[in-house]
């Protein structure tokens, strides 16, 4: 019998063939002779290579000199799931083996999973279907991710480090996720962050938290995520960076408030557009809300109708509970 399902967690998209093949191999593993196992063997590394370097995905962007530093690197992991399959994905991020809060540069991560509302224009009748979870990722700097996407860690969270458990996870995957997981990285830019609450119960004490999830209720909510998208035109990057630079925030003045980034996305061309995007988290929707409602948010936005056009485009909001979040001592 197949040992318990492992999730597809920050894997990279692959292609149908290769993803059906390993698919169809799998489930009869345990009823094949020794010899039929050593053929099975033989195959699945050729999934393995097209996949051993997840940033050949997508590329890195090449940045002009007025463009910010980042001052952190964010990794996140976008899914499309089956009706009804929520709680079950949760369940195997619950009961993953990692040690992610113990690697040198980590800083913040969380488990995304979209919520409605908030409003925002409404969206094309020809647009993308929304993801339904994102796996998110906050490091220092970028030599913390690559050192985790190439070393023992990320091989224990992704089926031990074993060919037959990177096989399982396929299979199970099938199950729960419709399409392969599509990743997507940003450069980490402004950064605002307040030191987390002594009472706060996600600091990041061990490499994992210990959730109890039983696969057919969702997990406690952790945090409020909102992100607002933007088709940033070729060659307003700099003016657009520049104009946030020079807004005036008062997000840490407000209760409940956690971390703010700009991201820039980190790749030749964002497959979906989005180029730019900010992401502020909260202890609570409501603390969100009374943000919305305040007089600060007001102020930060007063100037908005003033700059020249730079966008393909109006912004495009998405709203998230955050579960499974870990945190460092220092904050994101």
């Amino acid at each position: 019998r197949m040992q318990e399902e492992k999730d597809t967690s920050d894997l990279p998209t692959m292609s149908a063939a290769s993803f059906s093949s390993c698919i169809r191999g799998a489930p009869v593993i345990a009823r094949r002779d020794a010899r039929a196992i050593r053929r099975t063997v033989a195959r699945v590394p050729m999934v393995t290579r097209a996949n051993a370097d997840i940033m050949s995905e997508v590329g890195t962007a090449v940045l002009t000199d007025g463009q910010l530093q980042g001052e952190r690197y964010v990794a996140s992991n976008r899914f499309r799931l089956q009706a009804g399959k929520g709680p079950t994905f949760e369940k195997r991020w619950a009961e993953r083996k990692s040690r992610l809060a113990n690697l040198d540069g980590f800083r913040f991560f969380t488990l995304m999973r979209r919520v409605e509302g908030m409003g925002g224009p409404p969206k094309p009748a020809d647009a993308d279907e929304e993801y339904d979870y994102v796996s998110l990722t906050i490091w220092e700097d970028k030599s913390g991710f690559d050192a985790w996407r190439t070393g023992e860690a990320f091989k224990e969270a992704h089926g031990g480090g074993t060919i037959f458990g990177f096989v399982e996870m396929l299979v199970s995957s099938m199950m729960v996720l419709k399409g392969g997981p599509k990743p997507a990285f940003y450069d980490g830019l402004l950064p605002v962050v307040k030191p987390p609450p002594e009472d706060t119960p996600w600091k990041a004490v061990g490499g994992w938290r210990d959730v109890k999830a039983d696969g057919v209720n969702p997990l406690d909510t952790d945090v409020y995520v909102a992100m607002n998208r933007f088709k940033v035109l070729t060659g307003k990057e700099e003016a657009f960076e520049q104009r946030w630079a020079e807004r005036e925030s008062k997000l840490e003045g407000m209760d409940g408030f956690l971390t703010f980034l700009l991201l820039r996305r980190d790749a030749l061309k964002a497959e979906d557009g989005y180029n730019y995007s900010t992401l502020t988290v909260w202890r609570s929707k409501e603390d969100f809300q009374a943000w919305r409602e305040s007089s600060a948010n007001s102020a930060a936005h007063s100037k908005a109708g003033e700059a020249e056009p730079m966008f393909d485009g109006p912004p495009s909001p998405v709203m998230y509970e955050g579960v499974l979040a870990l945190l460092s001592e220092k904050g994101a």
